[in-house]
């Protein structure tokens, strides 16, 4: 459960943040992402594949579908705080996955992190990764970071996926930002008052 765990601290944490910069939860309903249920998913697929017991390339195949479900789902709504630093992070993930047909990991990050490897150690740890060995494409990309109080592994993809995630929400508590006309003005803001030319020849 480490990885699903990390992404439910981090949102816990960018809820927390928007509250204490005066955000409100109701906000949340307005939140005015397009698809929300199905990048909902698809980030629980990401964070989760890793526990399913999938054989073969099996869980490669269903974090590709993730990754490029979500990378279309931030395209349409790029115009959010967060999501253009979100769709970064995906994008890396799913080169270095497709790369690889999973995601690499050495040996010795499992280790790290307290995962247990068997001996000899299996080209598929998990569901999710692939064992970094001298053929590994993109190898910096793969999960190379070890986050031992939670038993798991990440890789930088992740991690700036996640800082993505983390001012996305903090943005949705707090609320957007002042509502702007078509001509550029923001409602509820003082608006600069023009003086007719003929004022000025009286």
């Amino acid at each position: 459960m480490g990885e699903p765990l990390l992404f439910l601290l981090v949102a816990a944490a960018a809820v927390a943040v928007g509250l204490a910069r005066g955000g409100a939860l109701r906000r949340l309903r307005d939140h005015g992402i397009t698809a929300v249920w199905l990048a909902v998913t698809c980030l629980a697929v990401q964070a989760t594949v890793v526990l399913l017991p999938l054989p073969g390339a099996g869980g490669a195949v269903l974090l590709l579908a993730a990754l490029a479900t979500l990378l279309g789902i931030a395209r349409a709504n790029a115009r959010l705080a967060g999501v253009p630093l979100l769709a970064l992070g995906l994008l890396l993930n799913l080169i270095v996955v497709l790369a690889n047909l999973g995601m690499p990991v050495p040996a010795e990050t499992l280790e790290r992190a307290g995962i247990g490897v068997e001996q000899p150690a299996p080209d598929r740890p998990d569901a999710k990764h692939v064992l970094e060995r001298g053929g590994t494409r993109l190898g910096p990309l793969g999960d190379r970071l070890a986050v031992r109080p939670l038993r798991t592994v990440t890789g930088y993809g992740t991690v700036i996926e996640l800082a993505g995630l983390f001012l996305l929400l903090q943005h949705l508590v707090r609320g957007p930002g002042p509502f702007r006309r078509e001509d550029g003005t923001a409602h509820g803001a003082h608006e600069a008052r023009t003086v007719p030319w003929t004022t000025w020849a009286e």
